[in-house]
């Protein structure tokens, strides 16, 4: 309980805080697009250059939670946009951001300044958002985009490998597999600029649960309840037991990794559905829906396993 008292809640009260912010005029909704940048392009990479410069190189648990979680989010992903097809009658592109509401979670903006609080799962947090980042953004893209537009899988690969998020972590990786050292002023530069990305990130999230316009529940109900469904229990669910199965025993890995699982539907579902203008009245509301439940899902995780 005190760890859902002493992370979870200050979390929560940062993306309440940019909520009543937005409420009371003192941030714009145009303030979310820089804040954005901010987080994505500048604060969050540079955290994840340090954090990763901190740590030992990859090892075997690190690839056992990575092949757990992959495999728990291809079966979310692919079985959403199969199973959206045979219920709602849905097209293939819309099947496709069905599929990615259903998977790709808000690590950025909300499991990671919890992880950061953490002993000990910082890095295999880091290790599932280098995962998420390469594989799973790539594959809900082609999925998503239209086919007249959709590059290949091979090309939304190497587009996601550019993504700064992934280009931290991955120099983070490399440096401290050269066994350079981070420290003195280099090391106060990196936590200093890296801080500001946690608060950064959730005051945006508020901000945007705020002033972006959501649908009537009544209009898209069963879809949204099956997004919710898959990203908050059936994702969960697949890769603890697939951990387990792979003989995961380390407590803080096998908390990051529910953590990880946890976390509401990212924001980027909706920036994709809208950049490809297909199901983005279910994906607004798929957003919606489970950063509202992630209340209680991150604070069960954290009451178990922190």
């Amino acid at each position: 309980m005190s760890a859902v008292l002493s992370v979870a809640l200050p979390v929560f009260a940062i993306i309440a805080a940019g909520f009543a912010a937005a409420r009371l005029s003192a941030l714009e909704p145009d303030d979310v697009q820089a804040l954005n940048r901010f987080v994505f392009r500048l604060a969050m990479p540079v955290a994840l250059f340090g954090l990763a410069a901190r740590a030992d190189p990859p090892g075997l648990a690190d690839l056992r939670i990575a092949g757990a979680y992959a495999g728990a989010a291809l079966a979310t992903m692919l079985g959403g946009y199969f199973t959206s097809r045979a219920l709602f009658h849905l097209k293939g592109a819309e099947a496709g951001a069905h599929g990615v509401s259903s998977t790709l979670g808000n690590a950025v903006f909300v499991g990671l300044p919890i992880a950061m609080h953490i002993d000990g799962w910082t890095r295999p947090f880091i290790v599932l958002m280098l995962i998420e980042s390469a594989v799973f953004i790539a594959l809900g893209t082609a999925l998503t985009a239209p086919r007249e537009k959709s590059a290949s899988v091979l090309a939304n690969l190497a587009g996601a490998l550019r993504n700064p998020l992934v280009v931290g972590m991955a120099a983070g990786f490399v440096y401290s597999a050269l066994g350079l050292p981070l420290t003195g002023p280099f090391e106060t530069f990196f936590d200093y600029l890296g801080r500001a990305a946690g608060p950064a990130a959730l005051v945006s999230l508020g901000l945007f649960l705020a002033t972006h316009p959501f649908p009537a529940a009544g209009q898209v109900a069963g879809r949204v309840a099956l997004i919710a469904a898959a990203k908050m229990a059936l994702l969960p669910a697949l890769a603890i037991g697939l951990a387990m199965a792979l003989g995961v025993s380390d407590p803080t890995y096998m908390g990051a990794l529910a953590l990880f699982t946890v976390v509401p539907t990212a924001v980027l579902a909706f920036v994709m559905a809208n950049q490809y203008d297909v199901y983005k009245t279910e994906a607004a509301a798929g957003v919606l829906t489970t950063t509202l439940l992630s209340v209680l899902t991150i604070s069960a995780v954290l009451f178990y396993f922190a």
